[in-house]
């Protein structure tokens, strides 16, 4: 493996930080000869940084979270070997205590600060997925029992942690719902603006300001074109995957199929 070609690969910054870790943990792998793990990264960049791997003998990268969708993964590196790819991630179930008369229901936002604000590196927490009664964390196996012991608090509300296994059916599934619709064209703009009922005027400075993602990569070309299959979010606004692109209606609009995350 010449870790330092690789590295070259990578402009210099955060991101070559980070794949300098992901191939420390790949040699890992193959000296050893046991699997190794990074800590978790969003999806875009983990789905980079394999694709510059492809090319290493006898390693088998392999991207997970906790679900298939996860936006937040680990990457995980196994040597021919090894047969198994547990990943070193644990699922802790946030609930609240109690549930007081005109108590606000309680954020992505707050979860995440709160867990943060007990001295947790940002690396060591995947996806926090909210629910009715609370949040569901996938955190990473060595940061689990400490998150159950020390978590107490979420904003101000009291809260109890408890660590779950994966059979316990606790994951929610993410709701979405099938929206039929017809644009002027397949510009990300044009889409977008269709699918979150905003003007394509509101749209474009968005996503000149890097808060638009297709298939979990950062796009700030307004005109960039959109394929079926394609995953599209904006931040603020929420995300949605092309299911099929029809044919053209009498006004010359383009119809789609677009499954919505609510």
């Amino acid at each position: 493996m010449d870790r330092q070609a690789l590295l070259k690969s990578v402009p210099e910054g955060e991101e070559r930080l980070l794949f300098a870790k992901a191939l420390d943990q790949a040699y890992l792998a193959l000296k050893r000869r046991e699997p190794a793990f990074t800590d978790f990264m969003d999806r875009a960049k983990c789905a980079r940084f394999r694709e510059r791997m492809q090319g290493i003998r006898e390693l088998r990268v392999t991207l997970f979270g906790g679900t298939e969708d996860c936006e937040r993964q680990q990457m995980g590196f196994f040597s021919e070997e090894i047969s198994s790819e547990e990943f070193p991630i644990r699922i802790i179930q946030i609930k609240r205590k109690s549930r007081k008369f005109g108590q606000s229901d309680l954020s992505h936002r707050d979860y995440l600060g709160s867990i943060l604000g007990l001295g947790i590196d940002r690396g060591k927490v995947g996806d926090i997925l909210v629910t009715e009664e609370g949040a569901v964390c996938f955190a990473a196996e060595e940061i689990a029992p400490y998150i159950t012991a020390v978590l107490e608090q979420v904003s101000r509300t009291a809260v109890v942690a408890e660590e779950v296994p994966f059979s316990a059916g606790v994951i929610p599934k993410r709701q979405t719902e099938i929206v039929r619709l017809t644009v002027a064209s397949l510009r990300l703009d044009a889409v977008a603006a269709e699918a979150f009922h905003l003007a394509r005027g509101k749209v474009q400075p968005l996503i000149q300001r890097e808060l638009a993602q297709v298939n979990w990569n950062t796009v700030t070309n307004t005109s960039h074109p959109l394929q079926e299959g394609d995953l599209v979010s904006v931040r603020g606004f929420g995300r949605f995957r092309i299911i099929e692109i029809g044919g053209k209606t009498r006004k010359d609009r383009t119809a789609l199929e677009i499954e919505k995350y609510i």
